[in-house]
């Protein structure tokens, strides 16, 4: 792997010149960032963070239509729930795994949560042990919060479906739970994209989103070897750029991604689309030999 002192430049730069307005429009992120009202942006981070799987166009399309029945106050909406009442308003939503009793369910337990804590970052905290361990065990409690929740007005004898499931991944399962630590690297961080409402966790203690994007790029300057997408992948990721910035490791995460997404890293090496890329220097496919014919 290659190693930090060599990494360091060229990720600083990256992270320093990288331009985030444009690409912001084109990231999940863009839906919380709509609600200037705390209470409302952090119910809709955590919704649009569970249902950021596949393609942005596609999720993207699903979640309008989610928000826009849970116009002006999402966090209105969702305190104020009532299955009997509003469940219908998701009749319409289908997504992949996911279908409409499941968003009854997301609005359910989240609820209740609200109800007992006040907000997600104080349940959340309420089962941080230190507030200074691996975020896993933490994660892992907040997630159980919301599959342990009386669900019964949508799922009868308990039989939660795998559409709900899926919106909150275990860390104990050995997932990346990167829909997860994407919510969290949002709430925590202070620097943008991130919008860091959530001041009692350290930036220090996140853990890379590991999707398809940041597992290639990865692999392609260094910070991993591991080909099985997991949470040790996310950890061995983590600490290599915990050795360049030790109190914001996950900050080089959306400049990594949409440098992905965009096309500007193809994972081979391209004379043309390469050119200008700050990366090279630490490029597995700029530092063997020449490219084939």
């Amino acid at each position: 792997m290659t190693a930090a002192h060599d990494l360091r430049q060229p990720l600083e730069r990256l992270y320093r010149e990288f331009d985030y307005t444009s690409r912001v429009e084109l990231d999940a992120i863009r839906f919380p960032l709509r609600y200037p009202d705390s209470r409302d942006r952090e119910i809709v981070a955590l919704l649009s963070a569970c249902l950021a799987y596949g393609r942005v166009d596609l999720f993207s399309g699903a979640l309008e239509g989610v928000l826009a029945k849970m116009s002006p106050s999402p966090a209105a909406f969702v305190t104020g729930f009532d299955p009997r009442r509003d469940a219908g308003a998701f009749a319409d939503f289908w997504y992949r795994f996911n279908r409409p009793r499941d968003l009854a369910a997301f609005c359910i337990a989240a609820r209740a949560l609200l109800g007992r804590y006040g907000t997600l970052e104080k349940c959340f905290l309420a089962g941080d042990d230190d507030g200074r361990g691996p975020i896993g065990p933490t994660l892992e409690r907040f997630s159980r919060k919301f599959l342990d929740a009386d669900l019964s007005p949508v799922f009868g004898r308990g039989r939660i479906s795998r559409g709900y499931r899926h919106l909150f991944p275990l860390p104990s399962v050995g997932g990346p739970c990167k829909r997860l630590n994407l919510f969290l690297r949002w709430m925590v961080r202070r620097e943008p994209p991130d919008f860091g409402l959530w001041t009692g966790v350290s930036p220090a203690r996140l853990l890379m989103p590991i999707d398809t994007h940041i597992e290639n790029i990865s692999r392609s300057i260094g910070l991993t070897r591991r080909r099985s997408r997991n949470w040790r992948m996310a950890e061995e990721i983590t600490q290599k750029l915990a050795a360049i910035d030790p109190t914001d490791p996950v900050k080089f995460d959306f400049a990594l991604c949409h440098k992905r997404m965009s096309g500007d890293c193809l994972d081979r090496r391209d004379t043309v689309v390469c050119a200008p890329c700050g990366l090279k220097t630490v490029c597995r496919h700029w530092r063997r030999g020449r490219p084939r014919a």
